[in-house]
């Protein structure tokens, strides 16, 4: 029983750090898949609840790709989670191989949608979006341990189709 709470507290702890580290990379705007504008709430909206969102690699910033056994416990677990922002303003972190919700809370574009707020237990925060895209890779950067030491490293997100 205490390796299941142990399993679960590392995934809700991982939850949080991922959707710290997801929003956190939305800086400075948003740009439609032609370079362009920040498009309307509706189609920010529809193209964040288009698709789940799961961590598909980390790397370097120059791109070196990070072997997982590098990686901490919690960075790890982001790989076994997909991101679902909801139409009715939910976000979950659902394990991605027996689909069971880890952990959960609420989101909300704001400051004419340059912004997403969230409420999520154990993380809240406004944050300023940089891209979102349907079918684009999302890049983030983000200090975490890489064999013990903190390090710059890009978690890189695909959307689950």
């Amino acid at each position: 029983m205490h390796n299941m709470k142990t399993k679960i507290s590392l995934r809700t702890t991982a939850f949080a750090m991922l959707l710290a580290i997801f929003l956190t990379g939305f800086l400075t705007g948003c740009e439609d898949d032609d370079g362009g504008t920040t498009p309307a709430a509706a189609t920010q909206t529809e193209m964040l609840v288009g698709n789940s969102w799961r961590v598909s690699r980390v790397a370097t910033p120059d791109g070196q790709t990070l072997d997982r056994n590098r990686l901490n416990v919690t960075t790890q677990v982001l790989y076994d989670l997909d991101m679902q922002f909801k139409a009715d303003k939910t976000v979950r972190a659902v394990d991605k191989n027996t689909k069971q919700v880890i952990n959960g809370g609420t989101w909300e574009l704001v400051d004419d949608n340059r912004a997403i707020d969230v409420n999520v237990t154990g993380f809240k925060g406004k944050f300023p979006i940089v891209e979102l895209t349907r079918s684009r890779k999302l890049i983030l950067r983000q200090q975490a341990p890489v064999d013990g030491r903190q390090s710059d490293i890009n978690l890189e997100f695909d959307p689950v189709l």
